[in-house]
């Protein structure tokens, strides 16, 4: 099956603390409290100069092709704290990157991590992904431990680019593929991990 029906299939997925779900327009001000703060988008994008700006964003990044990005509601508070989505899709390799963010005053909480497990069993178990990758900047430890908690291994590093300024950086390179990812859920179900 194609990854796209897949995709349009799970729009909404839930955790025990988080609704993945895909965004409307009146998400606007709860991103605008982390897009427009620099120092909780140091290492993803950058900031929003504006209220109407995050609305652009939502409506143009997130809604006009929404299909592998999801709002993360918390189910708590009934409210928008971050996202997560497919950068990239190859349906040929069967692969994805994943990219997230997440409002700075919800970290340290361990909800990320939930939202990104989540995500990495959905891509293998009902999005037929065989390989998952994360491009982390080597100054961001807190998302290395995100990935490394979520059962990612660091396989490289290079210098590139950040896609948001001319800057080039140090990045390292996090993966997971759908045998580790067994491996990975066998030991967690028995309490290894």
């Amino acid at each position: 099956m194609n990854i796209y029906v897949k995709l349009a299939e799970f729009r909404l997925i839930e955790t025990r603390r988080l609704i993945l779900r895909p965004f409307v327009l009146s998400d606007a001000e709860e991103m605008f409290a982390y897009s427009g703060n620099p120092e909780n988008l140091k290492f993803v994008f950058a900031p929003h100069l504006s209220l109407e700006e995050t609305r652009f964003a939502i409506a143009n990044n997130y809604m006009k092709n929404p299909l592998g990005k999801w709002a993360i509601e918390l189910k708590a508070e009934h409210k928008l704290i971050g996202d997560i989505h497919f950068v990239k899709i190859s349906e040929k390799n069967q692969s994805a990157e994943i990219g997230y963010v997440l409002n700075q005053n919800y970290w340290n909480q361990g909800l990320l991590t939930e939202a990104l497990k989540v995500l990495t069993e959905f891509s293998f178990e009902q999005f037929a992904l065989k390989k998952l990758e994360l491009l982390i900047d080597k100054e961001n430890p807190a998302s290395k431990k995100v990935a490394l908690k979520s059962g990612y291994q660091m396989v490289k590093k290079f210098k590139g680019s950040n896609q948001y300024s001319a800057k080039i950086r140090n990045f390292e390179q996090y993966e997971q593929r759908k045998n580790d990812y067994e491996i990975y859920r066998k030991k967690s179900e028995i309490g290894e991990i």
